[in-house]
């Protein structure tokens, strides 16, 4: 065959026709290649069937020998107790939030994975005791079948507390058909809760004698004990206005070890709120339908420990200026937040109270309109009669359409505050010398501007921050300038360098 091919050559390298000899020649040549081809072919074929079969094999003797070596694995000589700690490190939520539990846990949704490993890891996380003591229920369009299935659910999970404290936050119906039932269950719980959030709907009047039977028992029955309760959450849901015929009442002797209360009624009138306990130390109230300065000076007189309050006031201009009210002192508060959705007659909460040691302050408006208020006069004369202007640390002011254009005011109220580190300033618009008088100590400054009058707002944000560095550059400062609150966005810029270069890393500024 190669002598006979040979004389092809001189076709390799041209475009000429063959001669019929030469194309016998090809022809034969091709017909032998086809050939060999098709032997090649069939042991390629063969030896693939062959490859995976090997394949086959090779994954069957891994599965086995998979088996055993998780037999001779070092995660089987790990204790339960070892691998519980870490399914709880790898649940465990790091929130600081102190309104929640001292604990807080992962969710079934979280831990479920773990459970899914093996059966004896589902038994470990199920004697994982941390991991079960979250209830969360909102039973509030539940049927009576569904709601019986959830309360029983929820017992058997409570069982696997072993003794800490459980964290409880239901929602339900008060003119459910199984409310009773529901309370049973709060009941039968009672003795382990450390946090108990309500949520209730109510219809009517008579929907509203529940809280009696939730948290006081008949006279002639023992006493309803809550011995581990810290944290206590009631919000009153209704859809009309309902003028309540008793009080809210919360008997203090059941609650012995409770510190944090909130209280939410915006549709709820009731005549007055008994809640006294001399331990609380957070209260947070609010909103609520009426809350007159009698009602406030009742409430917050009761509470002489308390630390931190917050009120959210929808008409919180009911004040009166009534002189027969006394002062309130809380002696011992650090931190105080007040949210109103109006404005009309703003302040008159602050005469009201004398807080000497107030470390950080929040005002906060939610409605919309512009108004002239006289709120940066009432906070400087609560600092001023209270004598905290030594301790306070963060105020923050969002006065929503409210300008930032009383500058003396503004002065007045910097003046009292020599110590703060935090000032955030949030409203409609700022004049150029707002800012002139806020104090070296001031570490952090924020300023949210809904008007962009950009020019003029950026003015008084550069010239204050050149002020501030021309006097002293050995005060490190956080500054920024938003604008927010308008259908238009506009990228804000101004050319700083120059004095960033100056003062280099003490100054950390921006504007958007």
């Amino acid at each position: 065959m190669s002598s006979a091919t040979h004389h092809l050559q001189s076709l390799y390298a041209s475009n000429r026709p063959p001669s019929p000899q030469e194309a016998s020649v090809a022809a034969e040549s091709l017909q032998f290649c086809d050939q060999k081809l098709k032997v090649v072919d069939t042991r390629i074929t063969a030896l693939d069937r062959e490859l995976e079969e090997l394949k086959a094999q090779r994954s069957i003797i891994e599965g086995e020998r998979h088996r055993y070596a998780d037999i001779l694995s070092a995660h089987r000589l790990l204790p339960p107790e070892i691998i519980g700690r870490f399914m709880e490190s790898a649940c465990m939520d790091d929130s600081d939030d102190e309104s929640e539990s001292s604990q807080n846990w992962g969710t079934h949704q979280q831990i479920l994975p773990y459970m899914l490993v093996s059966r004896e890891w589902y038994q470990t996380a199920c004697g994982v005791a941390h991991f079960w003591t979250e209830l969360v229920m909102d039973l509030a369009n539940s049927s009576s079948e569904d709601i019986r299935e959830i309360i029983l659910k929820a017992m058997d999970r409570s069982a696997r507390t072993t003794g800490l404290p459980i964290s409880l936050k239901i929602a339900f119906s008060a003119a459910g058909p199984a409310s009773t039932q529901i309370v049973d269950f709060i009941h039968f719980l009672i003795s382990r809760l450390g946090l108990f959030s309500l949520r209730l709907y109510v219809d009517s009047i008579s929907d509203l004698q529940l809280l009696n039977s939730l948290f006081c028992h008949p006279p002639s029955s023992s006493a309803l004990l809550w011995p581990t309760l810290h944290t206590l959450r009631i919000s009153i849901k209704s859809a009309d206005i309902i003028d309540a015929e008793s009080e809210l009442f919360i008997p203090p002797t059941n609650f012995p070890l409770l510190r944090t209360v909130a209280v939410s009624s915006p549709y709820i009138i009731f005549p007055s709120y008994q809640m006294p306990c001399s331990n609380l130390m957070r209260l947070d109230l609010g909103p609520l339908y009426e809350f007159g300065p009698q009602q406030c000076v009742n409430i917050l007189g009761a509470f002489t420990n308390l630390r931190s309050l917050r009120l959210h006031m929808p008409y919180l201009y009911a004040l009166s200026d009534d002189p027969n009210i006394p002062v309130t002192i809380l002696p011992h508060l650090t931190h105080l937040h007040i949210e109103s959705a109006r404005q009309s007659v703003p302040g008159r909460f602050f005469p009201l109270v004398k807080l000497p040691s107030l470390q950080s302050c929040i005002y906060t408006i939610s409605s919309s309109g512009k108004y002239s208020s006289l709120i940066i006069g009432q906070l400087t004369k609560l600092f001023v009669r209270s004598g905290c202007s030594e301790s306070m640390e963060y105020l923050e002011l969002d006065l929503g359409y409210e300008s930032f254009y009383r500058v003396r005011a503004l002065d007045d109220l910097l003046l009292e505050v020599p110590r703060l580190t935090t000032l955030k300033l949030s409203g409609f618009r700022m004049e150029m010398h707002a800012l002139q008088n806020v104090p070296l100590s001031v570490r952090e400054l924020s300023i949210n501007l809904s008007l962009h009058i950009l020019d003029e707002n950026r003015g008084a944000f550069v010239k204050y921050l050149h002020s501030r560095f021309d006097t002293s550059s050995d005060h490190p400062l956080k500054a920024r300038l938003h604008f927010v609150n308008t259908r238009d966005t506009f990228a804000v810029r101004e050319r700083l360098d120059p004095l960033k270069n100056k003062v280099g890393s003490s100054l950390d500024v921006v504007m958007d």
